[in-house]
């Protein structure tokens, strides 16, 4: 009986010794999408719908057609990183 006691006391000190090597919120992992922008045509409209995206630029965009339009401005790699405005601290993500 004293020896399982050890092995799990053990086995519960190891997990937290683990746990302070890698803290979870060190993992946060960012996968951005590509908006989808192929029934935009030469001259594209965007609906005035307020669906907020938040670009891998750090910028706001009113919804994800604003997204292309700016693509298709700039040339720029553009992709979104969420739903949802842009957080204060959002920078631009490195390419």
């Amino acid at each position: 009986m004293a020896v399982r006691l050890w092995v799990v006391a053990l086995a519960m000190a190891t997990l937290l010794i683990v746990d302070r090597e890698v803290p979870v919120s060190a993992v946060k992992v960012i996968s951005p999408r590509m908006p989808i922008c192929e029934h935009m045509g030469e001259s594209p409209v965007c609906a005035q719908t307020s669906n907020p995206v938040c670009g891998t630029d750090g910028v706001t965009y009113d919804n994800e057609c604003q997204v292309c339009l700016t693509r298709m401005k700039t040339k720029h790699d553009i992709q979104i990183v969420k739903d949802g405005k842009c957080g204060p601290s959002s920078q631009p993500l490195k390419p």
